[in-house]
């Protein structure tokens, strides 16, 4: 396949983002997309702030599929938001508002644009932002000069076309897995809420309850439910990660943000952010449950459960447990594990506690399995991408 080079300013068009004022979000609306919502190739909603229609925003309004670039944000050895960033815009975020320091590119009529965020991604078009940065220590932002001056070789309008095709069936059979993973989610949440929260367990009308709570139920602090492995966490720099094979998990604070060549854990454990992005929206921390072999950075306390508390068990406490009377710092908040293990949570007794993991590991043992189907795939497309742009894959 013949290819010709070609400069990022020469094929695209585009806009930059509008500082919207914190003060005016609202709970429902527009969603904002802000650089805190980019994951490693799209953007989350999970976190996600908004603001009440206003036509005086729509030459910032997005749609799917709109390739972003994050032109302010941080070095390479900080993994939270990383400068030169590229991301697509997922079909929950349509018609959303684009917030600073992101700027949208929209390539020319004969450029796919399906294939120019593949293209961004197999020339490492963020490490060359990262390499041409500017800023002090904590923060580095990138001239749109700079970003419309990277040089990449492209294919012919038809091969860009079915490259994009190719690597499209990847990421639809991860969108998939990701719905199924959601739902299967929504279930255990709703499930846990049932029992421990409107105390709608089985026979939960013939028990007896001393105050608010059944008899043989607790709240139990922190420090006697579960184990801290923060001691074996390891942070590694983008420009490390970019020298490795692409084979185990690796997870910051909030998400999983590469893969790896090793791994420091085996097993499974739950994820907790401890400084950077450690709160949701809604007040409540930040979880990643992993299992299998992983890497994790310094900004996830690693937990596992003691005794018959299991990590499942903890999820589901922690996905609706108020944790921002323990958050400390304002430019990077932080939840310190000291400050974390002087919290109490609710733990029923010994039957209802097995009685309610053997209804839910079904469950999460069918997420676990999504999740490696998700990795694998994963891994197959970000293997392909770099042999069909180079051209060493015929198409």
């Amino acid at each position: 396949m013949e290819t010709k080079e070609v400069k990022l300013g020469d094929i695209v068009k585009y806009n930059k983002g509008y500082a919207f004022k914190s003060s005016e979000y609202t709970d429902e609306g527009v969603m904002v997309v802000r650089v805190t919502d980019f994951t490693l190739d799209s953007i989350s909603d999970a976190d996600a702030v908004y603001l009440a229609p206003d036509d005086r925003y729509d030459k910032f309004i997005l749609k799917t599929n709109d390739i972003l670039i994050q032109t302010v944000g941080s070095w390479a050895n900080n993994p939270n938001s990383i400068v030169g960033k590229v991301v697509r815009v997922p079909k929950q975020c349509d018609s959303a508002y684009l917030n600073q320091n992101i700027v949208r590119i929209i390539p020319n009529n004969d450029f796919d644009n399906t294939y120019l965020f593949y293209a961004l991604k197999a020339n490492q078009f963020s490490t060359y932002c990262v390499l041409r940065g500017q800023g002090a220590a904590n923060q580095a932002s990138i001239t749109l000069d700079t970003i419309f001056r990277f040089k990449f070789k492209v294919h012919n309008f038809a091969e860009q076309k079915r490259i994009a095709d190719i690597l499209t069936t990847y990421d639809n059979l991860i969108e998939n897995n990701n719905k199924r993973i959601k739902l299967l989610e929504q279930m255990v949440e709703n499930l846990y809420k049932e029992w421990f929260v409107r105390f709608r367990f089985p026979e939960y009308e013939n028990v007896e309850f001393v105050g608010t709570l059944p008899i043989g139920w607790q709240y139990q602090p922190i420090s006697e439910s579960m184990d801290f492995f923060d001691s074996q966490r390891v942070p590694l720099s983008s420009m490390q990660r970019d020298e490795m094979e692409k084979i185990y998990p690796y997870y910051g604070a909030a998400k999983l943000m590469d893969y790896v060549d090793d791994y420091l854990f085996d097993g499974e454990y739950l994820l907790l952010g401890e400084d950077g992005t450690v709160v949701t929206a809604d007040g409540f921390p930040v979880l990643q449950l992993v299992n299998d072999k992983f890497w994790v950075n310094n900004h996830a306390h690693v937990i596992r459960g003691k005794g018959n508390i299991s990590i499942r068990f903890l999820y589901l406490t922690f996905c609706r447990f108020p944790i921002t009377g323990v958050v400390t710092g304002s430019a990077q908040p932080k939840i310190s594990k000291g400050r974390l293990e002087k919290l109490k949570i609710l733990v029923p007794d010994v039957i209802t506690m097995e009685h309610f993991n053997n209804l839910i590991n079904p469950m999460f043992d069918e997420i676990y399995v999504l999740k490696k189907q998700l990795i694998r795939i994963t891994k197959q497309r970000d293997m392909l991408l770099p042999r069909l742009m180079s051209g060493k894959l015929e198409v």
